[in-house]
């Protein structure tokens, strides 16, 4: 669990964070957008004590970061910037064993790491491992990147706008790659974005912050239908952007236990496809399937249908 108890970080008296609290789960993806400026990266940076807080404490698993010397808290936090930071003269596979060399880990372990993260990020070790940087593509660098902020099993990992250097295309499969990863490994994610819709589309949970402060703090589907303050409707953007946010999340993650009657929505619908056939059917409550066709739960339209465009469907 990471918590910030009231944190805030001055510069020539002028606050870049003010007065920051937020219990961030353990296990979970914590995105934190926001514009240039709004003081994301300077709150993600105080994790790793990268920056200093004016005043306030971050706790990780109840410790104050304070209390532990800098080198030693970096090494038990994964680190990943935009432009990744391999060393440019080792191979990716160095790159990737850096903090296991650094923590005395045995060479066979070592290579059994490295390959280990080279296969679950889907980089081929025996034909990636060798190339240096510049051979690799940019979507094979920020891979690289991940697999070594991962390689000590942290529990934690930090990222600064990770994916704001690829291509679209690139950047998808990025994003895809990471959450995948993050699931399959249960590492505690906190990712630094400007795009709500890397936000919306990644995370469990999403801050909003705005000159230092923190505008809304809650689940995706949440701040789609209900958002906080006009900043953050104005960053979810038009109802029609809104509605195209809601297909990048399942709707199952805001199902609720029971049974409702109605056509079933299928596995894997996202919460746009929920609404649309509430609208049609004129339902408010729709079971939804699961990966076995079986229901798993109710999805209701009241969850979801102040997303941007209240005027969808009768009241």
């Amino acid at each position: 669990m990471i918590e910030f108890q009231s944190v805030s970080k001055l510069y020539d008296g002028l606050a870049a964070v003010d007065d920051v609290s937020l219990t961030l789960e353990r296990g979970t993806l914590t995105a934190v957008v926001g514009t240039s400026g709004s003081g994301k990266s300077t709150l993600l940076r105080m994790v790793n004590r990268l920056v200093e807080p004016t005043s306030g404490r971050v706790l990780i698993d109840g410790a104050d970061t304070a209390s532990v010397p800098p080198a030693q808290l970096r090494r038990r936090i994964g680190y990943v910037i935009q432009d990744t930071g391999l060393f440019p003269h080792w191979s990716a596979a160095r790159n990737i064993a850096t903090v296991p060399e650094l923590l005395g880990w045995p060479k066979a372990q070592i290579r059994a790491r490295v390959r280990e993260l080279m296969e679950v990020l889907q980089l081929d070790p025996d034909a990636i491992g060798p190339r240096r940087p510049h051979e690799l593509s940019g979507g094979q660098a920020q891979r690289v990147g991940v697999a070594r902020a991962l390689a000590a099993r942290p529990a934690l990992l930090l990222m600064d706008e990770p994916f704001g250097a690829l291509d679209p295309v690139i950047r998808g499969q990025a994003q895809a790659d990471l959450r995948r990863v993050q699931r399959q490994l249960g590492t505690t994610v906190i990712l630094v974005t400007h795009d709500m819709a890397e936000a919306i589309r990644l995370g469990d949970r999403i801050a909003v912050m705005r000159e230092g402060r923190i505008e809304q703090f809650a689940a995706p589907a949440e701040i789609i239908a209900a958002p906080a303050t006009p900043f953050v409707a104005d960053l979810l953007g038009e109802g029609d952007r809104a509605f195209r946010l809601m297909s990048l999340r399942p709707a199952r993650e805001i199902a609720e236990p029971g049974a409702a009657e109605g056509p079933m929505l299928p596995a894997g619908s996202s919460l746009a496809e929920a609404l649309a056939e509430m609208i049609w059917t004129g339902r408010d409550r729709l079971p939804i399937a699961g990966p076995d066709g079986r229901a798993v739960g109710v999805v209701r339209r009241d969850a979801v249908i102040r997303a941007g465009r209240p005027e969808a469907g009768p009241e």
